[in-house]
Formats: structure tokens, C-alpha cells, sequence
């Protein structure tokens, strides 16, 4: 059976990775950006999400407007979003109209106008998401967290939209300098997956983003990172709940024991089986939301727990969380409980392949950071493979408790003492 991926390189080097799938009705096509907030430099900050608004602004040919009348006559949803690392520009479409929704992005992308009235009207845009965010507790406090996590002052501990200043700051000459140093072919990849013609989309895009001017000079290198210190930070707010977050180390895209940090990752937070669900959610009812993620940069990681819950609930569910961590830095994972969560994982994975979203996505990953398409089998059997010593020393990496970062935001001034219910 041949390889249903194909992978082409536009005129100016820019990779188009697509994979057919006829017995859909839909697909999806992605132009991601190997740039986010951690490429800011400091008078920037936020700068990379302010641009990804302002791309919809209006082009040489279409008005912002008719951008939005367009997309929604097709039936279709063109959107973007900006990571620490990435920034993705993309448009799902009805198969039929593959032609005019891949069309609508490349010129989106690549004809852009960025007038300075509409830049005026996006800063307050920008402006009021930000205090939006602020308004949302669970969003604040993984920001506020991760201000802690990493130094302030490093890229990684910023936030991504950028502060009230700093996008006020924000004019035509700072988004052009942007993107002559960071919207380069060498940092782009586009990919796309669906019911969709391969070739009839590479003569498209070869037309369009296939003539971005390559790089002159080298793109500069990203900072490495800088960690704050550990310990626990309290940022006092009259909120019903407290948001807290425990954080540790991660790691890297594409690291060798990435798979052992999945296991842990979905073992304690991933699903409703998990230790920290269960204990908190289920047995003692002191959380509704309580869970786990896993961050990888290309360079390093985190690792995340979340739970909200009453001011008064407070030191019980910090010390349950903390007793869970010390319990898996130093038991090994029984057998059965291993086995649940590789099928919860394998499942996830499996189930997110049904969306045309999802493949695209992993299409353009796997190209920045393997340079080629990667088996669903590597995954899979780097899951089945994963045993309970890997699980041990990835939990020690993870949650040593000296190294552990704690984030709380409401109604305290000062995080008490931990202490867990009554078994």
C-alpha cells in the first residue's frame, strides 16, 4: 500500500505536506509559522498575536469584510492562533470548495495590507481580550503560573497576548520588522489533510506562498530558556474559588523519554480514572475541575497540575496533590493501572486522528521537528513500551519536591500550610 502522505517543496523551499482522505466531505489546511512569544524581543512582547489579528485586516484585493462574508458562504471556518513557539493560520473547508477556501488563506497570508486604521481598531481589540483573560481565573493562573515557572523576564514566562503598553506601542514599522526577521520560508510549513486534489493545491500555493523571498541572512537563534526559582507564589484576588497550579520540569519536543512523561502526565490528570480525578473530584468532592498537562518547547518542558476549589478546601487539595506527587516519585506504577492509562492514551490519540484538524496539525509538527511525516506506530509502540521504572525516574525528573513551583490566585494572602483530608 503507497504512502497516502505526500510531501512537496514550493519554488522557495517551503515544504506542503498533504494526505488525502476521498471518504471525507471536509479538510483542513494549516500555514504555521515556527515563531511565538518566546521569539519576542522584550519591547515586542506580544507582538506575534497582535500580528496574527491584523493579518485578517484586508488585503490587496479583499476588504476585512469581505474576508468574513467569504469564508462564510463556504460553509467554512478560517481562523488562527499563537503559541510560545508557533503561530497557525488556517481554514476548514467543505471539500467542494477547496479552490476558493485555499485561495481566501494564501492571500490572507500572503497580501496582507496591515492599515494603520484597522491596526488602531485591533490594538483595543487585543486590549479587551487581554482584560477577557484576566476575568477568566482558570486562563490567568496558568499565565501567572507560568510567570513563576519561568523568570518574567524570560520569553517563556510572558504572556502570550502581551500587556495593555505593549500593544498600544504596536505600529506598521514594528509588525514589518517582524516579519522581515521571523515570516521566512525557512520558518514556514503548510500542510493540510481531507478530502482534497494534492496537485491542484501545490499549483495554488506554488503561485502564492511559494514566492515569499527567502531569508537573506539566518534566522537568529531563540534564547534559551530561564526557570524562576521554586516554591509557592500567591496572587490575591476576591474570587469564589482558588486556582492552583503545581508545576515541575518537562521535556523537550521529540525527547527519547517522551512517552514515560506521557504515561505520567495522563496517570495523574489525563482522563476520569486518573489518580488526582478520582481523589479529589470523586472520592472527596473538593474540586469540579482538577487535571494534568504536559508542555514541550523545543529546547524543554513543564509539567502542570490544576485544581479550583474553596478558599477553605484550599490546604486539603494542595496536600492531596502533594501527597499524590511524593507517592508516584517513589512507588512504581502497579502493572494494571499502567495498562489503563496506555489504552486511555492510545485511545485519545486514535480518536483524535478523526478529525481532520488533528492531522493536519501533526503533519506540520512532525515537519518542524523530524523534517518528515512520522508512523502513528512510532507513538503507539513507544506507549506499549513504556514500563514502570521509566514512569519512576520521569515522575523524580518531574516533581522532585525541591524543584516543585506552586501558583495560587484568590482569596489568600499567603498559601497555607498543605494538609490532606482525613482517609
Amino acid at each position: 500500500m503507497t504512502d497516502p502522505i505526500h510531501t512537496r517543496l514550493l519554488d522557495n523551499g517551503i515544504p506542503l505536506i498533504t494526505e488525502p482522505i476521498p471518504q471525507l466531505r471536509s479538510a483542513s489546511l494549516g500555514i504555521w509559522v515556527d515563531t511565538g512569544t518566546r521569539d519576542e524581543y522584550p519591547h515586542e512582547h506580544g507582538i506575534s498575536h497582535f500580528l496574527e489579528h491584523t493579518f485578517f485586516k484586508g488585503t490587496d484585493t479583499r476588504t476585512a469584510r469581505d474576508i468574513a462574508e467569504q469564508i462564510d458562504a463556504l460553509g467554512g471556518d478560517l481562523n488562527a492562533f499563537t503559541g510560545r513557539e508557533q503561530t497557525a493560520f488556517y481554514v476548514r473547508f467543505l471539500s467542494d470548495g477547496m479552490h476558493a477556501a485555499a485561495d481566501l488563506l494564501f492571500d490572507v497570508f500572503t497580501r496582507s495590507t496591515f492599515p494603520e486604521e484597522e491596526l488602531a481598531r485591533e490594538r483595543q481589540v487585543v486590549i479587551e481580550e487581554i482584560r477577557m483573560v484576566e476575568d477568566d481565573p482558570e486562563e490567568w493562573v496558568h499565565d501567572l503560573h507560568a510567570g513563576n515557572m519561568w523568570n518574567p523576564t524570560s520569553p517563556l514566562g510572558r504572556t502570550i497576548l502581551g500587556t495593555e503598553a505593549s500593544v498600544n506601542a504596536m505600529d506598521g514599522a514594528a509588525i514589518q520588522a517582524y516579519l522581515a526577521r521571523r515570516y521566512t520560508s525557512a520558518n514556514i510549513v503548510v500542510s493540510a489533510a481531507g478530502n482534497l486534489d494534492p496537485e491542484a493545491l501545490y499549483r495554488l500555493a506554488n503561485t502564492t506562498i511559494g514566492q515569499i523571498s527567502r531569508p537573506e541572512v539566518p534566522v537568529p537563534e531563540t534564547p534559551l530558556p530561564v526557570r524562576g526559582p521554586a516554591g509557592s507564589h500567591v496572587h490575591h484576588r476576591a474570587l469564589e474559588q482558588v486556582h492552583l497550579c503545581v508545576g515541575g520540569q518537562g521535556l523537550a519536543a521529540g525527547h527519547e523519554d517522551r512517552f514515560a512523561m506521557y504515561i505520567l502526565n495522563d496517570l495523574l490528570g489525563g482522563g476520569s480514572s486518573s489518580r488526582l480525578f478520582q481523589e479529589i473530584r470523586e472520592q472527596r468532592g473538593l474540586a469540579y475541575s482538577v487535571y494534568s498537562g504536559h508542555t514541550s518547547y523545543r529546547d524543554c518542558g513543564e509539567v502542570t497540575v490544576y485544581a479550583g476549589c474553596s478558599p477553605e478546601s484550599a490546604p486539603q487539595v494542595l496536600g492531596l496533590i502533594d501527597t499524590e506527587l511524593d507517592r508516584v516519585c517513589t512507588e512504581p506504577v502497579p502493572e494494571p493501572e499502567l495498562e489503563r492509562t496506555r489504552g486511555h492514551l492510545k485511545g485519545s490519540l486514535m480518536l483524535g486522528m478523526e478529525s481532520t484538524f488533528n492531522r493536519m496539525s501533526r503533519l506540520a509538527q512532525d515537519q518542524f521537528l523530524w523534517g518528515a511525516p512520522q508512523p502513528i506506530e512510532i507513538l503507539l509502540n513507544g506507549i506499549n513500551q513504556v514500563d514502570s521504572a521509566q514512569v519512576l525516574r520521569m515522575a523524580r525528573l518531574a516533581f522532585d519536591p525541591s524543584g516543585r513551583c506552586v501558583t495560587a490566585l484568590g482569596a489568600l494572602d499567603a498559601l497555607p500550610e498543605s494538609s490532606p483530608a482525613p482517609g
